[in-house]
């Protein structure tokens, strides 16, 4: 799925993420920290980030793009920025099945996420 949240017309490189390195963010400890991101998408955008949906209960961020509404979304924001490692625990409601949360964010105009950072990371909210 992770293709179709980037845009695929950039010209940025793209960072490649090996099975290893996606398994470690799976299994990394969740912190209790949840904040809120909205997002309002317009012709022509991109959600700006890859995620994993096969954990089954979350979207695992692996890729934040260097243009797209997340880095729009990160500029703006950077106390609650989304970066690698996040996890999305739901999006406009829909919770606890990743089918769902993904269709979501590719069939929805505005996306109210729920974000919860992994306990390594190095920004703490």
């Amino acid at each position: 799925m992770g293709s179709q949240l980037c845009s695929t017309a950039s010209t940025e490189p793209r960072e490649l993420h090996d099975a290893a390195a996606l398994q470690a963010m799976k299994v990394q400890g969740v912190s209790n920290s949840q904040w809120t991101v909205l997002l309002q998408k317009h012709p022509g955008s991109s959600l700006g980030m890859d995620v994993d949906m096969f954990e089954g209960k979350s979207l695992i961020v692996y890729l934040v793009c260097e243009k797209g509404l997340t880095a729009d979304w990160n500029a703006a924001h950077p106390e609650k920025a989304i970066q690698k490692g996040d996890r999305i625990l739901s999006v406009n409601g829909k919770k606890g099945d990743a089918w769902l949360m993904a269709h979501a964010c590719i069939d929805d105009e505005v996306l109210d996420l729920v974000m919860q950072r992994s306990e390594n990371s190095s920004l703490k909210l």
